[in-house]
């Protein structure tokens, strides 16, 4: 009888649902930190000057690359297919110590890889020139429809070269959840305009919105700039 044939280890691929628990894990943080280390008197909602609406315009390219690698480590393998976005946002009348608050809607034309629509709806925490600085940090969580099922977000089962073997199909949906995450710096000559670079992140949930192993989902690393009207 001939030797067997070593079997082929499959890539390690990190898993969305890992990717939103770490999040959610590091948001919760954040918050009892804050509360621990200054006065509850501070922490209630305070009103703000309402300012007026804000347009959105980004691009942006898909990488097959999951959220934490491409946030914490910059790592992303691009793949042609594109998105176009416009939409509007508007702060909300409350602010909690150095987090405000805000309402963005978008939409969203893919071409290239994929060619249909998209609409997202999403609340955003915003963590505004920190320190003072020109930078601002923010995270969104919300709704993403798409015309259709997404083709990128749908994986059959086999051995992919550039992510090793796939042992499960991966099915999509065209409602998923919305998540974006963002650092953006204003202008120095138009204080009420940023560039921004936002990671573009639907996705399952757990399960919630489509089989939970493998979860289904899509990253798009963007560009854009914001600005009042």
């Amino acid at each position: 009888m001939g030797k067997k044939k070593p079997r082929l280890v499959p890539t390690i691929i990190v898993n969305v649902q890992r990717i939103q628990m770490k999040l959610t894990k590091i948001a919760i943080l954040t918050f009892l930190l804050s509360i621990f280390f200054f006065p509850f008197q501070f922490l209630g909602s305070v009103s703000i000057p309402k300012e007026n609406w804000n347009v959105v315009l980004y691009g942006g390219i898909f990488t097959t690359t999951d959220l934490i690698p491409i946030v914490f480590r910059q790592k992303t393998d691009y793949k042609e297919s594109y998105i176009g976005t416009i939409g509007v946002s508007r702060p909300l009348d409350y602010r909690i110590r150095w987090f405000d608050f805000l309402w963005e809607t978008n939409i969203t034309k893919h071409f290239n890889g994929m060619n249909h629509w998209e609409t997202n709806t999403f609340y955003i925490v915003k963590m505004n020139r920190i320190y003072d600085s020109p930078i601002s940090i923010s995270l969104g969580e919300g709704l993403s429809l798409a015309s259709e099922n997404p083709k990128l977000e749908n994986k059959a089962k086999g051995y992919y070269w550039e992510s090793g073997l796939q042992k499960d199909a991966i099915e999509s949906r065209a409602l998923l959840n919305y998540m974006m995450v963002e650092i953006s710096t204003y202008l120095p000559i138009e204080r009420k305009a940023e560039l921004f670079l936002r990671i573009h992140h639907r996705s399952g949930v757990f399960g919630l919105y489509c089989p939970p192993d493998p979860n289904c989902g899509s990253n798009f690393v963007s560009y854009g700039l914001r600005t009042a009207f």
